[in-house]
């Protein structure tokens, strides 16, 4: 039985997490153990999870589906569509059209984002200043709109209505360069353009009138859905000062070649030292890593470090906790991206942990063994770098690095990125034979990660709509199987168009066969 209010506020119970959180972390016993009663960390998501059961549903994402079903009113359906429509990928702005088109021809707003150029040309005569007037909500204009409108993928044929209202737009005196409010910086018209949707014709009519792009612009950039990287080409056209660019963080972080190469090519510095808070939790914050050695931790292909030390990138340089590139690649088992390293002068700093844990990487049983017998208890002088070898090895799918691991005496509950265990990282890039292994060796189906709070199942189903770059041959649907066969619960998935993150059509369907049924579920990033 659900107890919330007839007309509930999501943005009211978002409040109430964080001051059950703030709470619990400063000390008030009733708020930590109402957290506690339903996860182990005081987090965000464990607080909104306690509020959530507090009100009597599963996970958050079902309390939120229902307050969302709750808000059927007219004017509460646009302001959903409008904000779908710039900021939501599953295509929930369409849906929400189809289910009411009268949303349509609803106000001026509408007309913007949907490219109805004729209702807007006819709205601006009739009254121009709302061509400049920021939304009350969200505090963006009607250029930001256009420009992070979403149509253009959508339905392409609102394409050419989108472009030609943004020139309208700017016609009647809209600003380029105006930035929301609210957010770190602001955000403005070409930021929208490119990042938040890829729509690069937009982007270029944005430059042809006068907006610049700075070095925040280029890194988004970087990440822009479109063929070719077609953004950035256009930023980069119109960048100034690229030499002293940061923007390189991206296309590392993500191991895109081909975003380093057009980076390199416009005069970025491959020595600078990058912000380490640019690449999310696979590098520290602080203090900056240099190029390489953040490709190094970020596990970039060989093609990828060619073109950072071709232009001068230093092989040498240690990412911030000391560790050389050359050592990192060891320890990765990369062998040919430490000859490739050594063939532009790194040297050898490699210890015999870092060779045990290579010999674990490569399977190689016999050098794993030598090196134990010459210092006893070496794994567990590894201690967090070898847990988080352990987590990556699964991830990879190398069956046989982790059964050495295991049998070395690598801990099985081990903790890696977002606090995976094993387990999540093996189910998350659909490597089945490591999956079974670690479910036969012991490892708990029911484990949830530190960060997102979810399940190995739930990154099972995630990692199955996600592209994959860890595991070359991932096989969801065995996968799927051995997790549920070995017990693992159901009960927080649930299958929704509206998912942020929606699973494989093919695992949709196997999770249908167990009788799942439709609804948000709580997603991890997985990324």
């Amino acid at each position: 039985m659900t107890n919330l209010p007839a007309r509930p506020d999501i943005d009211q119970l978002r409040h109430q997490a964080r001051d059950l959180l703030r709470a619990a972390r400063s000390g008030d016993p009733a708020a930590a153990a109402r957290i506690a009663a339903v996860a182990d960390s005081m987090t965000l998501a464990a607080a909104q999870l306690a509020l959530a059961r507090e009100h009597g549903f599963a996970s958050w994402p079902r309390l939120k589906a229902e307050v969302d079903a709750r808000s059927s009113d007219l004017a509460e359906q646009v302001d959903a569509f409008l904000e779908a429509s710039m900021r939501d990928w599953t295509g929930r702005a369409a849906r929400i059209l189809a289910a009411t088109p009268q949303i349509a021809g609803y106000d001026f707003r509408t007309a913007v984002v949907l490219g109805d150029a004729g209702r807007v040309r006819q709205m601006l005569e009739h009254d121009q200043g709302r061509a400049t007037r920021p939304d009350p909500r969200w505090g963006w204009t009607p250029l930001h709109a256009v420009c992070g409108s979403r149509w253009h993928r959508l339905d392409p044929a609102r394409a050419d209505g989108l472009l030609a209202v943004a020139g309208l737009l700017l016609d009647a005196g809209a600003d380029p360069a105006a930035r929301t409010a609210g957010q770190q910086g602001g955000w403005t018209p070409l930021r929208c353009a490119v990042a938040g949707t890829a729509n690069p014709a937009i982007a270029r009519l944005l430059l042809e009138r006068g907006a610049t792009p700075d070095d925040h612009d280029l890194y988004l950039a970087c990440f822009a859905a479109d063929d070719h990287h077609q953004s950035l080409r256009l930023l980069l056209d119109h960048a100034h000062n690229v030499s002293e660019s940061t923007a390189l963080a991206a296309p590392i972080s993500t191991g895109d070649t081909d975003g380093v190469r057009l980076l390199l090519q416009a005069g970025a510095d491959p020595s600078r030292p990058l912000p380490g808070d640019l690449f999310g939790e696979r590098v520290p914050a602080e203090p900056p890593i240099p190029p390489v050695a953040a490709a190094a931790q970020s596990g970039c292909p060989a093609e990828l470090f060619g073109l950072l030390l071709d232009a001068g990138g230093d092989p040498d340089a240690p990412a911030q906790d000391g560790h050389s590139p050359y050592r990192i690649a060891i320890r990765q088992g990369k062998t040919d991206i430490a000859d490739l390293l050594a063939q532009h002068g790194a040297r050898d700093d490699t210890t015999d942990a870092d060779r045990f844990l290579l010999a674990c990487r490569q399977g190689n049983q016999a050098d794993a063994e030598r090196l134990l017998r010459a210092t006893p208890g070496l794994p567990g002088l590894l201690g967090g770098d070898g847990d988080f070898a352990l987590v990556d090895a699964a991830g990879h799918g190398q069956a046989g690095a982790v059964r050495l691991m295991l049998d070395a005496g690598f801990p099985l509950d081990a903790r890696g990125q977002d606090g995976a265990t094993p387990l999540h990282a093996a189910a998350g890039s659909g490597s089945a034979e490591v999956v079974r292994l670690l479910l036969d060796r012991g490892a708990g189906a029911e484990a949830r990660d530190t960060t997102w709070d979810s399940t190995p199942l739930i990154w099972a189903q995630v990692g199955s709509g996600l592209p994959q770059a860890d595991n070359p041959a991932p096989d969801w649907t065995a996968t799927i199987r051995a997790l549920i066969e070995a017990g693992a619960s159901t009960a927080d998935i649930t299958l929704s168009p509206d998912d942020p993150k929606p699973p494989s059509p093919e695992v949709a369907q196997l999770l249908r066969s167990y009788g799942i049924g439709a609804g948000p579920a709580a997603q991890p990033r997985l990324t």
